[in-house]
């Protein structure tokens, strides 16, 4: 959700606003949320607890935001 003064302002405010998924963000669901166009980023919880899962998570989303010109 976009905060409405973000959402109500379009152009380059809305295009400067970086938006973190906060969600549950895990090594099965972090690639397909990062092909979201308007996801730049995640808050990982739990997750980032277990080591291997961890660099799943960020090897998974920065090989897609890499390929899409975002990183």
């Amino acid at each position: 959700m976009c905060a409405p003064g973000v959402a109500g302002a379009g152009g380059p405010t809305l295009q400067a606003t970086r938006i973190q998924y906060g969600g549950s963000v895990n090594e099965g669901n972090c690639a397909a949320l990062a092909q979201h166009s308007d996801v730049d980023g995640f808050l990982v919880g739990g997750a980032s607890l277990d080591a291997e899962k961890f660099v799943q998570i960020c090897n998974s989303s920065a090989v897609h935001y890499k390929a899409v010109g975002r990183l």
